[in-house]
């Protein structure tokens, strides 16, 4: 039983293609009628699986979840302020809620590269005012153009370090997130569990060291935001492989 990674996992940082064996590998789960989810961060389109079927994945919509899945579960439809890219901004609205940065009920925070100082002000200012705060996934890292930005997760670091607070995570790595995608998971098979789930992801920080807490067997690939096993505890690594192709050829041929 497998939960599989997006982004730098399936679909390539650089131009958004389907990593070479990603396809096959879906198309052979499917046939084999193999137990999956695929997990991913995605927090700018609603649309996303449909993106993905697009490119070629056979993915059914009970096989996947993000972040805006379960969004819903931790905060019903309300006033919010919003940060990130204008995609996500939409989707947010399309889900229902209202921004209002003025008088928000929570303030909710997504991967972005343009951030300013003076959205991390407001995000201080509302903190200081005990509103809600909301990480949409908590990702330390992300590649976009070859390039790697801060994630989620650094964001909310650096704003601790301004102001002690607490936050939410929706997406991965929280233990919520894993158990709703786990949900998932025993819809196809009543016996799954974390114990018999292996994760494949490019993220070790953002994905597979939570995964690992949980009692999953994880693999890293090397495709996507890291290189190299250089400066990680290989000890929680079950497999390390150079991309998705070693893992499907290891398992189908």
């Amino acid at each position: 039983m497998l939960f599989l990674d997006v982004q730098g996992t399936l679909i390539s940082d650089h131009d958004k293609s389907p990593i070479d064996g990603a396809l096959e590998l879906i198309s052979s789960l499917n046939k084999a009628k193999i137990p999956y989810v695929v997990i991913t961060n995605n927090t700018k389109k609603l649309d996303f699986l449909n993106y993905l079927q697009n490119l070629g994945f056979e993915i059914d919509e009970k096989a996947y979840i993000d972040p805006f899945s379960v969004l819903k579960d931790h905060l019903k439809p309300c006033k919010i302020a919003a940060f990130g890219a204008k995609e996500f901004l939409d989707s947010l609205q399309n889900l229902g809620y209202e921004l209002d940065f003025k008088n928000p009920q929570a303030f909710l925070v997504a991967s972005f590269d343009d951030f300013k100082f003076q959205d991390f002000a407001n995000m201080i200012e509302y903190v200081k005012n005990g509103i809600k705060a909301i990480a949409m996934h908590e990702g330390s890292i992300y590649k976009k153009n070859s390039r790697l930005y801060p994630g989620v997760g650094s964001v909310m670091a650096m704003l601790k370090n301004t102001q002690e607070f607490e936050y939410s995570v929706i997406g991965k790595p929280s233990k919520a997130f894993y158990q709703s995608a786990l949900k998932l998971l025993k819809l196809q098979n009543e016996n799954a569990s974390f114990e018999n789930t292996l994760i494949i992801s490019d993220d070790f920080k953002g994905d597979l060291l939570g995964a690992y807490t949980l009692g999953m067997q994880t693999a890293l690939v090397l495709s996507g935001k890291i290189s190299n096993t250089q400066g990680l505890d290989t000890t929680k690594l079950n497999f390390v492989y150079d991309s998705i192709k070693d893992y499907y050829v290891s398992r189908f041929k």
